[in-house]
C-alpha cells in the first residue's frame, strides 16, 4: 500500500464527508531487532508496520481515529472519524490546521541506507560483540536488545500540506552482572545514533563490565552530606533535562498556565554557561526530519540562551493560542519507540536538545570540585517537573574529594531541586553523547556532554 496515494484518498473521503478541514498522517516503520537473554543471542524478529492517522474537523469538532487498514478500508476509517467528530463537543481554542510552508532538502537528508537494510543475522553479531567484550569470569550479560527502524511518514492536510521525510535510527540497551564471593555488581548500557557505523559496539560491553565490576568495590553510603555539587553521567541527565524542559518550555503547558516558566521569557532560568536549543535539524538528532509530524519545516530554536529563557516551543495548536509561529514542535514520533506513532495526535513535544558544551574535560571538572559525587547510573533518574524536586537512588557512584575520585558508593539518594540547580554554579564538560529518551512513549533525543549540579544533598540509607 502505497503512502501517499493511499493519504489523498483519505483526505478526499473526509472532504466529501463534511469535514471543514481534514488532515493525514501515513507512516511505514521497518525495524529489525535481536535479544539477549543470559549472554545468548536469541529471537530475532523484522517487521513492518504500516498505520494512518486521520484527523477530522467539522467547524471546531474534532474527531481522531487511525488503523493499519488490514481489517477495514479506508471509507470505514473516514467514516469512523466523521462521526467521532459530530458527537464531539467543539473545542473553542482551535484556530485552524497550519498552512503549508516552504520546505527545502532532500527527504533522505536524515536516511542512512546501511541502517535501513540492516538484518537480524548483522544485528545478532553486533549485539554478541558487546557479549563478549563485557564476558569474563564474573562478568555476564542477562539481558539486552538491539534494533535498527527505518522511518518514512507523509503529512497531508486540506489546507495544501504535502511533505514528509525519512529517517534511521538504532537503540540497544544491555545489563550486565558481576558477581564475586556472593557479592554483585550491576552494568547499565544504551546506545543510539542514526546511522549504525557511529555505535562501538566493543566499547559498550567494555564499559558495561567496568561499570558491572567498580559497583563489586562500592559500599552502601552511610553519611549525609549537604551542598554536593553532583556531576552526572550524560545518560543520566538527559533524562531528567528533557523531563524538565520538555514541561516547563511546553506552550501547551504555557497555555494552561501549569508551566514554572509562563510569561518568563526574557528572565534568567539558568546559570549563564547553559545554552539550549531544540534543533529538529541536528545532524545527529534521533528525530530529525525535514518537517515536524504535521509537516511544518523543522527548525533550530533557541530555548535558552546564556542562561536567558527565549522561547517557548510550540505546535500549530498552541501556537496559534499564543500568536506565535509554530517552532515546528507537532511530534507523534519517539526516540524509543515508535511503532503506532499513527494512533494519536501530534503533541507539543521537543524534538532534539542540543546543550552547547564548554572546552573542559571531565577531569578538568572534577579537578575543580572539593566535595562531590560523580554519578554514573541511578535505578531511575526522575524530576517533578512542575516543582522541579528529586530524590534518585545512586547504583553507582565515585565520591569526589579535593578534586580527586576517591571511594566507590551505591545506595544512597541523590536529592535536589534541578529548577535551582541549574541557575546554581554549573560546571559543562566537552565530551558530546547523544541520548535518548528511554520512558515509553515519551518523545525526545539530548545531545549533551557530561554536567555537574550544584546545591544537592548526598543522603545515606
Amino acid at each position: 500500500m502505497d503512502i501517499e496515494s493511499t493519504n489523498s484518498k483519505i483526505l478526499h473521503l473526509a472532504e466529501k464527508a463534511g469535514a471543514t478541514q481534514a488532515e493525514v498522517f501515513g507512516i511505514i516503520v521497518r525495524t529489525s531487532g535481536v535479544y539477549i537473554d543470559d549472554d545468548i543471542a536469541k529471537m530475532g524478529t523484522s517487521q513492518t508496520e504500516l498505520g494512518f492517522g486521520l484527523k477530522l474537523i467539522i467547524d471546531k469538532k474534532i474527531g481522531y481515529t487511525s488503523s493499519t487498514l488490514t481489517l477495514e478500508s479506508v471509507d470505514d476509517l473516514v467514516s469512523r472519524a466523521s462521526s467521532m467528530a459530530k458527537v464531539s463537543s467543539p473545542d473553542l481554542k482551535f484556530k485552524s490546521l497550519p498552512s503549508p510552508k516552504k520546505v527545502s532538502g532532500s527527504p533522505e537528508r536524515f536516511y542512512d541506507k546501511n541502517t535501513a537494510h540492516l538484518d537480524s543475522e548483522y544485528l545478532t553479531d553486533k549485539a554478541m560483540l558487546v557479549v563478549e567484550s563485557a564476558a569474563s569470569d564474573s562478568v555476564t550479560v542477562p539481558n539486552g536488545t538491539l534494533r535498527a527502524s527505518s522511518v518514512d511518514f507523509k503529512v497531508m492536510n486540506s489546507l495544501g500540506v504535502d511533505a514528509g521525510s525519512k529517517s534511521t535510527m538504532v537503540y540497544g540497551f544491555f545489563t550486565a552482572k558481576a558477581e564475586v564471593s556472593g557479592a554483585v555488581g550491576e552494568g547499565v548500557q544504551r546506545c543510539w545514533s542514526r546511522e549504525v557505523s557511529e555505535i562501538e559496539f566493543d566499547k559498550v560491553g567494555e564499559k558495561l563490565k567496568e561499570q558491572a565490576l567498580s559497583v563489586l568495590k562500592a559500599d552502601a553510603f552511610k553519611e549525609k552530606w549537604d551542598n554536593v555539587i553532583a556531576v552526572l553521567a550524560p545518560s543520566e541527565t538527559a533524562q531528567l533535562l528533557n523531563r524538565i524542559i520538555e514541561f516547563s518550555a511546553s506552550g501547551e503547558n504555557v497555555n494552561k498556565k501549569s508551566s514554572p516558566w509562563t510569561d518568563k521569557v526574557g528572565d534568567t532560568v539558568a546559570n549563564e554557561v547553559l545554552t539550549i536549543y531544540d534543533n529538529g535539524l541536528s545532524e545527529r538528532g534521533l528525530l530529525s526530519a525535514l518537517v515536524d509530524d504535521e509537516g511544518m519545516p523543522m527548525k533550530k530554536t533557541s530555548v535558552i540562551e546564556k542562561g536567558i529563557l527565549t522561547s517557548y516551543l510550540n505546535d500549530s495548536y498552541n501556537a496559534a493560542q499564543l500568536d506565535l509561529e509554530s517552532t515546528s514542535n507537532g511530534m507523534r514520533r519517539g526516540a524509543r519507540e515508535i511503532n503506532g506513532a499513527f494512533a494519536a495526535p501530534v503533541t507539543c513535544r521537543i524534538t532534539t536538545l542540543e546543550i552547547t558544551p564548554s572546552t573542559k574535560t571531565v577531569d578538568d571538572m572534577v579537578s575543580e570540585i572539593d566535595k562531590g559525587v560523580f554519578i554514573e547510573h541511578f535505578a531511575w533518574p526522575q524530576v517533578e517537573p512542575t516543582s522541579g524536586s528529586f530524590s534518585n537512588e545512586i547504583r553507582n557512584a565515585r565520591l569526589i574529594e579535593n578534586g580527586e575520585l576517591t571511594s566507590q558508593i551505591k545506595h544512597a539518594l541523590h536529592v535536589g531541586n534541578l529548577y535551582e540547580s541549574l541557575k546554581g554554579d554549573l560546571y559543562i564538560a566537552n565530551d558530546i553523547q547523544v541520548q535518548g529518551i528511554s520512558d515509553i512513549g515519551v518523545n525526545g533525543s539530548v545531545i549533551l556532554p557530561t554536567i555537574a549540579f550544584s546545591g544537592t544533598e548526598l543522603v545515606g540509607q
